[in-house]
C-alpha cells in the first residue's frame, strides 16, 4: 500500500478513496440478473394466480352465506314478531326477501338480492321458496350456493332454524 501522492494528509488519515472513478464501472444490474429476477417473479405469479382465484371463490360463497343467513334469520323474526307469513323465494342467480302482499311497514318492503354482487360465477340450488308461518315454522331443505370448487350448504330445519 503506496501512499496516494495526490490525496491530502484528512483523506489519508479517513481511509478515504480518492480515486474518482472507484466503483463506478460496475453500478447497475446486468442483463443476466434482471432475466433471473423476471424468471422468478413469473414462477410465483404462475403459482399465485390459480389460489388467489380460488381464494376469490371461497370468499363469494363465504359472504354470500352471511347473507343469506341473516336474511333467513331476519325473515323468521319478522313473521313471529308480525304474526304472519314471510317468504324468501330463490333462483338460480338471485334470491327474493318477500315480506308478503299486506306489507305497509319499511322493513318489510320485498328485497332482492342478486348474487352477482358477490361473484359472477356464483349460483343458487335448489330454486324453490320457503315460507316462515306465523308461529315460525318453515318447510324445511337445503340451498347451496356455489361457485367454481367452492360451496356452502344452509339447511333449513321444520321448527324454521337456519344453520
Amino acid at each position: 500500500m503506496f501512499p496516494n501522492p495526490t490525496a491530502n494528509t484528512a483523506d489519508r488519515q479517513a481511509g478515504v478513496s480518492v480515486c474518482p472513478d472507484a466503483g463506478s464501472r460496475y453500478r447497475g444490474f446486468t442483463l443476466l440478473e434482471v432475466m433471473i429476477v423476471i424468471m422468478i417473479v413469473g414462477v410465483l405469479a404462475t403459482i399465485a394466480i390459480p389460489a388467489f382465484s380460488t381464494w376469490r371463490e371461497n370468499q363469494a360463497v363465504r359472504s354470500a352465506t352471511q347473507t343469506l343467513m341473516a336474511q333467513l334469520k331476519q325473515a323468521r323474526v319478522l313473521a313471529l314478531s308480525e304474526n304472519r307469513s314471510v317468504s324468501i323465494t330463490f333462483t338460480s342467480t338471485s334470491y327474493v326477501f318477500d315480506a308478503g302482499s299486506s306489507a305497509t311497514c319499511d322493513r318489510c318492503k320485498n328485497e332482492t338480492v342478486a348474487l352477482s354482487s358477490f361473484s359472477s360465477r356464483l349460483s343458487l340450488s335448489p330454486t324453490t321458496t320457503r315460507t316462515f308461518s306465523s308461529r315460525g315454522t318453515a318447510n324445511s331443505g337445503t340451498i347451496t350456493l356455489t361457485a367454481g370448487a367452492a360451496s356452502r350448504a344452509i339447511t333449513i330445519n321444520i321448527i324454521g332454524r337456519a344453520y
